[in-house]
C-alpha cells in the first residue's frame, strides 16, 4: 500500500503528458493544411515631386572686397612752406571735390607774377616803338625810292617781328607765374577720404613730395574672382564674344550687347553697423589676366555713389557678396542637385508605377540647384529618394505627392 502512494504523484503528469499528445495527433490529423498566398512586390517605396518648365534667369555669385575706383597720392607742384591745412585732412576724413586742402605760402609767387606783368609791360612799349619805326623806314623808303620793292630788313620787318616775339614771350611768363601761384592752393581732385596725412602747418614742401593719399568715394569697385565658364553667361566689357554654354554653336547674344553698350546689373550685399544692406552695382570689365593660384578671372563690379545709395555708406575695405543677373533661360526645370544622377541622368516615377532612367540636359550646376531641360510626360515626376540597384522599368511606389 506504501509502494503505491509513492508512485502515484509520479504516475499523474506522465498520464497528463501522454493524454495531451494523443488529443494533439488527433486534431493535427483532422485540420487541413493552410493555402500558400503569394503577394505582388509593389517596388520600393519613394517620394517624388514635379517641377515644371518654365523661365528661369540664371544667377552667378560670388564674393569679393571694396577699394576706391581712384587713389592718388596727393604732391605739391611748387615748394615752400605750408600755411594752412583744412581739418578734414586727417586720416579718415571726408572732403569734397574741388575742395582747398592745402595752402603754400603765395607771397614769392604773387611778386612774380608782378615782375612777369612788368615785363610784359615793357615789351608792349617795345613793340609800340617798333611799330612806328617800321612805319617811318616805310615812308622814307617810299620818298628816296620810288616804285622799288625794299628788302625785309630795310624796311623793318624782323625788328618788328622780333618785339611782337618778345611781348608774347612776356605774356607766357605771366601765365606762367599765375599758374604756379595758383598751385600754392592744393584742390581735391575728386571727393573722397584721406587714408593717410604726411604734412602739417609750417613744413616746408617741395615738388613731387608725397604729402597725403587720397581716394575717391565717388565710386567704387569690387573684384569677383569667377571660374571661366560663369563668364559665358553674362556681357563683361573687354573679353569680346563670351562663350554660351547654352549656345554652342549659335550666335551669342554677349556680343550683341557688348557692342551697345549694355552693362550687366549686379547686387552688392554687406553688412554695416549690425544690419545687413545692398547696393546696386554694374560689370564694368575684367581684369587683364587669370590668376596662376585660382586660375580664376576676377570681373570688376562697379557702384556708383555709395556713400549715399542706400541707407549705409559701403566702406573700402569691406567684404561683400555679390549677385550678378545673367541671361533668362526658357523650358528649365529648377531640381535640387541630389536628383541629378550619374552621367547626368534623373529617375522619373511614371503613372504606371515604374522608374524610368531619363536623360537631363543640365544647363547649370549650383550648390545645392540644378538647372536642366528634361521631358516628362503628363503625370511623370522626378523621384528625389536615393535607391541602390537601379534598373530601367522597375516597379516603384509614391511615397505621397511632393510638388512645388
Amino acid at each position: 500500500m506504501s509502494a503505491q502512494k509513492k508512485w502515484l504523484p509520479r504516475l499523474v503528469p506522465a498520464g497528463v503528458l501522454l493524454v495531451g499528445a494523443v488529443a494533439f495527433a488527433l486534431l493535427k490529423s483532422s485540420a487541413e493544411p493552410p493555402q500558400r498566398v503569394e503577394q505582388e512586390y509593389l517596388g520600393p517605396l519613394v517620394q517624388a515631386a514635379d517641377f515644371p518648365a518654365g523661365r528661369a534667369q540664371v544667377v552667378i555669385r560670388g564674393q569679393g572686397t571694396v577699394r576706391p575706383s581712384a587713389q592718388i597720392d596727393l604732391v605739391p607742384q611748387v615748394s615752400g612752406v605750408v600755411v594752412w591745412k583744412t581739418p578734414r585732412l586727417e586720416s579718415g576724413g571726408y572732403f569734397s571735390r574741388g575742395e582747398e586742402l592745402l595752402r603754400i605760402e603765395p607771397r614769392d609767387y604773387e611778386l612774380a607774377v608782378a615782375q612777369a606783368q612788368a615785363q610784359v609791360a615793357q615789351a608792349a612799349l617795345r613793340l609800340e616803338q617798333a611799330r612806328e619805326q617800321e612805319a617811318v623806314v616805310r615812308q622814307e623808303w617810299a620818298l628816296l625810292h620810288r616804285g622799288k620793292e625794299g628788302t625785309p630788313l630795310a624796311l623793318y620787318v624782323p625788328q618788328l617781328k622780333a618785339a611782337q616775339a618778345d611781348q608774347r614771350a612776356a605774356q607766357a611768363r605771366v601765365e606762367e607765374a599765375q599758374l604756379r601761384l595758383q598751385r600754392t592752393r592744393l584742390q581735391a581732385p575728386f571727393a573722397g577720404r584721406v587714408r593717410q596725412s604726411r604734412v602739417e602747418a609750417g613744413q616746408f614742401v617741395s615738388p613731387g613730395q608725397p604729402l597725403a593719399q587720397l581716394y575717391s568715394t565717388e565710386q567704387v569697385e569690387i573684384a569677383v574672382p569667377l571660374p571661366d565658364e560663369d563668364l559665358g553667361w553674362f556681357p563683361v566689357p573687354g573679353l569680346g564674344r563670351a562663350a554660351d554654354p547654352e549656345l554652342i554653336g549659335r550666335p551669342s547674344e554677349s556680343g550683341a550687347a557688348e557692342r551697345s553698350g549694355e552693362r550687366t546689373g549686379a547686387v552688392v550685399s554687406g553688412w554695416h553697423a549690425g544690419q545687413r544692406h545692398q547696393w546696386q552695382g554694374r560689370v564694368v570689365r575684367a581684369e587683364g589676366e587669370i590668376d596662376p593660384q585660382s586660375r580664376m578671372v576676377s570681373v570688376v563690379v562697379e557702384v556708383e555713389d555709395p556713400q549715399g545709395q542706400a541707407e549705409a555708406p559701403l566702406l573700402v575695405g569691406a567684404f561683400v557678396e555679390v549677385t550678378i543677373a545673367g541671361r533668362q533661360l526658357e523650358g528649365v526645370r529648377t531640381l535640387p542637385r541630389a536628383a541629378l544622377r550619374q552621367d547626368q541622368t534623373v529617375w522619373v516615377a511614371t503613372p504606371a508605377g515604374t522608374l524610368q532612367v531619363r536623360p537631363a540636359q543640365v544647363v547649370r550646376v549650383l550648390k545645392e540647384e540644378a538647372l536642366a531641360r528634361i521631358e516628362l510626360a503628363e503625370g511623370e515626376r522626378i523621384i528625389l529618394t536615393p535607391l541602390s540597384g537601379v534598373t530601367d522599368g522597375m516597379k516603384v511606389r509614391l511615397a505621397g505627392k511632393v510638388g512645388r
